[in-house]
């Protein structure tokens, strides 16, 4: 009895396929929300990451100013985020190709 269900569901799935392509093609094509997503991505870490990594620098600049005693590791970890931050595309981009 088992060997008629698989048999009659690939069938169906056979059928399917022939009848909407679409759906064969719908693991290849990307979606909407895979679109949205890359938009998402693209927009922050080329806008949101690099202006955060300046924010982050001039409050480590302030708050050396104010002689924090804080101030040299915090601005150590800004510069460090701002190199992530601005290199951020490029490395996304590293990774995606990597992975694909």
């Amino acid at each position: 009895m088992r060997k008629y269900e698989s048999l009659i569901l690939f069938g169906v799935l056979m059928v399917v396929v022939f009848v909407m392509p679409e759906l064969a093609e719908a693991g290849v094509v990307k979606s909407g929300f895979e679109n949205k997503m890359e938009n998402l991505q693209q927009k922050f870490s080329t806008f949101i990451l690099p202006v955060m990594s300046v924010l982050g620098l001039v409050i480590a600049a302030i708050l050396a100013a104010t002689g924090n005693e804080n101030a040299k590791s915090k601005i150590w970890f800004c510069l460090i985020g701002s190199g992530i931050g601005f290199l951020a595309p490029y490395i996304i981009g590293w990774l995606q190709g990597v992975l694909n």
